[in-house]
């Protein structure tokens, strides 16, 4: 079985398992059991390994579209940081500020949906301090990320001579 093959049938995977798992969830009206979803994810994960695997993937694809995106974030956030006007101690937006400012009921979904799967320390600690960053510098970092994972690979042309 190729990594192309493979890649297609985890794809499918995740896609349906996810699609059986809104469809519960809009039918019964609350959230159903969450193997489903970890049915997803690793689907979803296995379909994205295959994919690095083949040197002629659409994830890679998809990885340098989610560069640009990420690249776009970047100059929007850094924009808003330089035009805005400041006040004495005042340095960049923070990716959390912005959350705050755009959509507090996402933020409040989030740290229920955090402190629930790993506890308040995954929220308090660990995930407010990485939205604490400017979120300049988070996209910028998110861009370059992606950016390394999809770029595309050399080919390596080994030749041997026999005498």
């Amino acid at each position: 079985m190729t990594s192309s093959t493979l890649l297609k049938v985890f794809s499918a995977l995740a896609a349906a398992s996810a699609a059986v798992y809104g469809w519960l969830w809009y039918t019964s009206g609350e959230q159903p059991t969450a193997w489903l979803l970890r049915v997803a994810a690793a689907a979803l994960l296995i379909a994205l390994v295959a994919g690095f695997v083949n040197p002629e993937s659409r994830p890679r694809l998809m990885l340098r579209f989610l560069a640009a995106l990420f690249a776009l974030f970047t100059l929007i956030s850094f924009a808003a940081d330089v035009s805005r006007p400041r006040s004495d101690g005042e340095g960049a937006i923070s990716l959390l500020q912005h959350l705050h400012n755009l959509a507090p009921a996402f933020v409040s979904a989030l740290e229920r949906t955090v402190t629930r799967i790993t506890g308040p320390v995954g929220w308090d600690p660990v995930l407010t301090s990485v939205l604490s960053l400017p979120a300049t510098m988070i996209f910028l970092l998110l861009a370059i990320a992606c950016g390394f994972l999809g770029r595309p690979r050399r080919r390596i042309r080994i030749f041997a001579n026999d005498y």
